[in-house]
């Protein structure tokens, strides 16, 4: 008695397929030309300048005055 059994198929054509992009891809890199104009000789930079320091911000307020009016008097609150 002989039993058909299910087997799953082998496509050798699968394998000799080529993937399309990666010779898309392959084919530009290799025809890329790099622009002869463009050289690191030509190319002109800015010296650096450091930024100018932040200044502190000018406050109207005594500190001073406000600090011996506290230690004399305490919270007041109002």
């Amino acid at each position: 008695v002989v039993s058909r059994v299910a087997v799953r198929g082998f496509s050798a054509t699968a394998a000799s397929k080529k993937d399309f992009l990666q010779d898309l891809y392959l084919k530009e890199i290799r025809g890329y030309k790099a622009d002869p104009k463009a050289s690191k000789a030509d190319v002109t930079t800015k010296e650096f300048v450091a930024p100018k320091a932040a200044q502190a911000p000018k406050s109207d307020i005594d500190l001073e005055a406000d600090i011996k009016s506290y230690e004399k008097n305490g919270v007041i609150s109002q």
